[in-house]
């Protein structure tokens, strides 16, 4: 007999961008979706998932935005009678076969964002002063943000956006949020301008806050974001901003 544990939500992001989503918990829930084929799939595969460093562990909130994202509510519960996907064993999830890739449908993963590069372009013409106050484009957005902290999840409303940081609403004041505070992470942050998330696996810090009628604002300092996750926040910005441009 075995004692079963919670179940863990992981996510393997490109450039910040979640593309499968899968709950574990040994020894019988070894369950994955991804955008391309929402339908739970069981793959024993995926306890080793916890293991591999490009895993990225999340709340059931955080999930549960993810799962949303592919047009799928997320069930406490594992589904039943699961069509189940025999692989090679064991799984190295940061290098996938042709075949793993097209199971889970996810064979644009390490293929660039063509929108990500565009946030960037003409900044080499720029004057230097005008490069320096533009390296961190910040960007008005509305939205969610979903931060974990430990054994906590943060939902917040999504206000501005940069490389540094974010901006974020509370319809009241949380001691979690009082200036210096350390946020663990990840941060799931979703547009609702066009649906889009994006996962980044850092650390934040609670750089100032303010108490108004419309609630508690406050700004989160990042830690320092990986390459992918840079270019993750750009594509994230310039989608939002190409869907808020007038036609």
């Amino acid at each position: 007999m075995f004692e079963s544990g919670p179940v863990q939500y992981l996510v393997l992001a490109d450039r910040a961008v979640p593309y499968l989503l899968a709950r574990v918990r040994w020894p019988d829930v070894c369950q994955a979706i991804s955008a391309a084929s929402p339908e739970w799939l069981d793959d024993p595969g995926l306890f080793d998932l916890p293991y591999d460093p490009s895993a990225v562990s999340l709340s059931f909130v955080q999930a549960a935005s993810v799962a949303a994202g592919w047009g799928r509510r997320l069930s406490s519960e594992p589904a039943e009678d699961a069509p189940s996907y025999l692989r090679r064993m064991p799984a190295y999830w940061s290098d996938l076969t042709p075949s793993e890739l097209r199971t889970w449908g996810i064979e644009f993963v390490g293929r660039r964002r063509a929108a990500a590069r565009r946030l960037g372009v003409g900044r080499a013409q720029l004057p230097k002063t005008a490069t320096k106050r533009r390296s961190h484009p910040r960007l008005r957005l509305d939205g969610r943000a979903h931060i974990r902290s430990e054994s906590t999840t943060i939902s917040a409303g999504l206000v501005e956006l940069d490389e540094r940081g974010v901006q974020c609403v509370l319809p009241e004041a949380s001691p979690l949020v009082e200036p210096g505070s350390t946020l663990s992470g990840p941060f799931l942050l979703e547009a609702e301008v066009n649906a889009s998330r994006i996962c980044l696996n850092v650390p934040g810090r609670i750089s100032w806050h303010q108490n108004t009628e419309a609630g508690t604002h406050f700004g989160v300092a990042f830690g320092d974001l990986a390459a992918g996750e840079t270019d993750g926040v750009r594509w994230f910005l310039a989608a939002a901003r190409r869907k808020r441009r007038p036609r």
